[in-house]
């Protein structure tokens, strides 16, 4: 090959490579590449709505999440020590109660839930030691009260049997766990005596943890002494410790003998953050 052969195509060569970059870098500039990786990176989303919840989190700090849940429901937090750790999870339109259960589900917290204390209620989150509250809002929100309608009552309490019998029916036999939880929250929300055996017999047999949860807050929403029973026997015998927490929690809300004799028998559950929660009451019904 000739020297001025080799000139040429060393020539072509650099013009080929210079057109290359030059193409390359009109491409970045009209199209920028990113090159961070979006692996840690926060999403937080939070709504309340009518009572109920809906979240969608990716490493979100726990401590904002609360308090942004209790700025939006107009409920307040009481928390011991600080919450060091992150949450991701993702559902929609579920009781606030619930909600902050499944958020809590996998910590190591506890929480008790007083629906009577404000609108939404009051959510205390329990660790270990002496409690702090670390957030309230200004304004407290009075419980709404009932406008009575009018009609025939023959025809209202007809109706009202219907729907009671419709509701009861789903908390015991819809095959979605969802719709026996709202069923069985509406059942306590009518305030009838007659919906304890129904709850009662949900909070024993159904198979599904949250619906356990809610038919102890129903139960709760009844004021009779007859709830004390089915509650004493989750308290002791469900199979989870969030369920069995939460009954021993409900027992020290009605703070009768038969009610503190159970609690002081959760002192002996195997598991740790339900004989925490047995001693804070007791300690607490002590003073």
């Amino acid at each position: 090959m000739s020297a001025s052969a080799f000139h040429i195509i060393l020539h072509s060569l650099r013009i080929a490579t210079y057109t290359t970059i030059a193409v390359f870098s009109l491409l970045l500039f009209h199209h920028p590449i990113s090159f961070a990786s979006n692996t840690g990176a926060e999403v937080f989303d939070i709504k309340f709505a009518q009572g109920k919840l809906s979240v969608k989190l990716e490493n979100s700090p726990l401590e904002k999440v609360l308090k942004e849940i209790m700025a939006q429901s107009g409920a307040r937090i009481w928390l011991t020590d600080s919450i060091d750790t992150q949450v991701t999870i993702e559902y929609h339109d579920i009781p606030i109660r619930e909600g902050i259960h499944r958020i809590l589900k996998d910590k190591n917290y506890a929480f008790s839930y007083d629906p009577n204390e404000l609108k939404e209620g009051k959510i205390s989150i329990v660790s270990a030691n002496k409690s702090k509250e670390i957030y309230t809002p200004t304004s407290k929100k009075p419980l709404e009260k009932l406008t009575k309608r009018g009609g025939k009552k023959k025809k209202k309490k007809e109706k009202k049997d219907t729907k009671f019998d419709a509701l009861a029916k789903d908390a015991l036999e819809n095959e979605d766990a969802e719709k026996r939880e709202d069923a069985i929250i509406e059942l306590g929300e009518t305030e009838d005596k007659k919906a304890i055996e129904i709850i009662a017999k949900a909070l024993e047999t159904d198979a599904n943890e949250d619906v356990r949860l809610s038919a102890i807050d129903a139960l709760l929403e009844i004021d009779d002494d007859s709830i004390v029973k089915p509650l004493s026997k989750a308290a002791l015998t469900d199979k989870d410790p969030w369920v069995r927490e939460s009954a021993v929690e409900a027992l020290g809300e009605i703070e009768s003998e038969e009610a503190i004799e159970i609690i002081k028998k959760a002192l002996n559950d195997e598991d740790g953050s339900v004989r925490e929660i047995a001693q804070e009451l007791l300690d607490e019904l002590n003073e």
